[in-house]
């Protein structure tokens, strides 16, 4: 009965998802588009542009939202931070609060690390990461997920105004991943 369950759980993910097709604008982007104009646009979407809110969310590390994040041909740097020594310890009622200095760390999220590239139109499907979901936008816009092998990824904002050119840049930058639209 389990395996019956855990079939019809795998077809249905996979029946709701479509590999992405580029469409006339985004291939006529991607053939005049370089590799440092990939790069530029891609830090403009994850990181540098207030209007594309950037990251969302992330699995595999902890950010600030005040610290540098550097896109690379190769690779996405940032400071990111894990839970180091504990300061403090406090029982109130039947909760314990513990609190933790932050230890901070280079953290490096190589290109040539990424297994998948998600797309989702429906930010509500990303319970887990409530930044996502921008309810007081009245723009419409994609998640776009960068998805590694050390079960670890980067979740970023893209308007549809900014898709197509996302979508020639990250062709350039991670040109064996085909998109797949959730």
């Amino acid at each position: 009965m389990k395996k019956l369950f855990f079939t019809a759980f795998v077809l249905l993910a996979v029946a709701c998802s479509s590999e992405y097709t580029p469409d006339d604008k985004m291939l006529t982007l991607r053939k005049t588009m370089t590799l440092d104009q990939s790069v530029a646009i891609l830090q403009n979407r994850i990181w540098k542009s207030v209007e594309t809110k950037g990251i969302c969310g992330a699995r595999g590390f902890w950010y600030d939202k005040e610290s540098d994040i550097k896109i690379f041909a190769d690779k996405i740097t940032m400071l990111a931070h894990q839970r180091g020594r504990q300061i403090n310890k406090s029982n109130q009622g039947f909760d314990d609060i513990v609190v933790f200095e932050k230890e901070y760390y280079i953290y490096e999220f190589p290109f040539s690390e990424v297994v998948s590239i998600n797309i989702y139109d429906d930010p509500l499907r990303l319970a887990v990461f409530p930044e996502c979901n921008l309810s007081d936008s009245n723009e419409r816009y994609y998640i776009v997920d960068l998805f590694s092998s050390k079960q670890s990824n980067l979740k970023f904002i893209v308007f549809i105004d900014n898709f197509d050119e996302t979508m020639a840049a990250m062709s350039i930058l991670f040109p064996n991943i085909k998109p797949v639209i959730k």
